[in-house]
């Protein structure tokens, strides 16, 4: 999933908290239609500890994931 945000977007939505420890990293994303697109991917540096885990967060996350069609063997996945 691609979205187009501006830099003041992405800062505004990297700023909560919650998020703070995301870091951009710069990929290649491939398109249904085979072309590709440069894009900033955002992701943890280090895996969350077992006492790190955000229920709320979790359950937001497969409500998009489910209202965007994704399969619901990969929602499942989400925790």
């Amino acid at each position: 999933m691609l979205m187009e945000l501006r830099h003041d977007e992405i800062d505004r939505l990297y700023a909560d908290p919650s998020v703070e420890m995301y870091r951009p990293e710069a990929v290649i994303a491939e398109l249904e239609d085979g072309s590709r697109v440069a894009a900033m991917c955002f992701n943890l540096t280090a895996a969350p500890g077992p006492d790190e885990h955000n229920d709320e967060y979790v359950a937001k996350l497969r409500d998009v994931a489910r209202r965007l069609h994704l399969p619901e063997d990969y929602v499942e996945t989400i925790e």
